[in-house]
């Protein structure tokens, strides 16, 4: 529920105030959704070391005063059917969403290297998934328990497996996230991807830099390119922003921005102001402005 209401806002956020750093929201309510469940998985991992190691087999006369019996298996299993059924919703939203999409675009996304995901149904797929496993394991662990008692101890170990394994499945989950906020590069062959896109845009155009990396979920994209010295403003502008709409109708790409240069130039230019040496190289003549 609180992913969704996180990727709700986002969406809304993003529609009214067109903020660009809105796409960040969905991935950072992921992100403490992920904490959220690595902290209650620590908890019946702390609950259950402790009842493996002082409780012994009174777990099975705990079950009985408790008034559990196999009913209370039969229902947990229907928790999995069900859980398993939201679990393969979600899986098909995501399919039908990318087909959605390229059914909108045509042969602009057919050659993509890198599928976005949808960072609210991931995690919805991931809390059912746990969830069907958990109630599986927990189902057969009071299953072993209430047949016999020399079995009392399939309950704190099965307990411990099914939250390890949700303690890290949450770790992968956050840590994907975290390099999306913190701006991972884009893979090579989406760069090559890119690359070969721009270099064929136009026979003109010399591609010299293209740089991709995440902005959330999705990617940002420079491209640097150099077009013959007496090109107009009007006609270099235009090839500029017809560049800018192809790549931005990748389903991928969250912004692009083209730059454009009469030249290549041996430095990358957002580091001149910054090192000393290629400043008093490349701009002998700032500190005069």
């Amino acid at each position: 529920m609180f992913v969704q209401e996180v990727s709700i806002n986002q969406k809304y956020l993003q529609r009214l105030l067109q903020n660009q750093g809105a796409a960040r929201l969905e991935p950072v309510g992921v992100l403490t959704c992920a904490a959220l469940m690595g902290m209650a998985s620590f908890g019946i991992l702390k609950d259950s070391i402790k009842s493996l190691a002082f409780n012994g087999n009174v777990m099975h006369d705990h079950y009985l005063q408790d008034g559990q019996n196999m009913s209370d298996v039969y229902g947990m299993g229907f928790i999995v059917v069900v859980k398993l059924s939201l679990y393969f919703l979600c899986e098909y939203s995501r399919s039908a969403k990318a087909s959605n999409y390229n059914s909108m675009y045509g042969n602009s996304a057919v050659k993509q290297s890198v599928k976005v995901s949808d960072p609210t149904l991931e995690a919805l797929a991931q809390d059912h998934w746990n969830d069907a496993l958990s109630n599986a394991v927990a189902a057969v662990a009071l299953s072993a328990a209430l047949l016999s008692k020399d079995l009392w101890f399939v309950d704190p170990i099965g307990a411990m497996i099914i939250s390890l394994y949700i303690i890290y499945s949450w770790f992968e989950t956050g840590k994907e996230q975290i390099e999306q906020l913190t701006g991972k590069s884009a893979p090579q062959d989406m760069i090559d991807e890119l690359y070969d896109l721009a270099s064929t845009f136009d026979k003109r155009m010399i591609v010299d830099v293209v740089r991709a990396y995440h902005f959330g979920p999705k990617f940002l994209v420079e491209v640097e390119v150099v077009l013959p010295k007496n090109t107009v403003l009007l006609e270099s502008h235009d090839l500029g922003m017809e560049l800018q709409y192809e790549i931005e109708g990748r389903e991928e790409v969250e912004r692009c921005f083209v730059h454009i240069d009469y030249e290549m130039r041996p430095y990358d230019e957002h580091v001149v102001s910054k090192v000393p040496e290629l400043r008093a190289k490349y701009r002998p003549n700032a500190g005069c402005l």
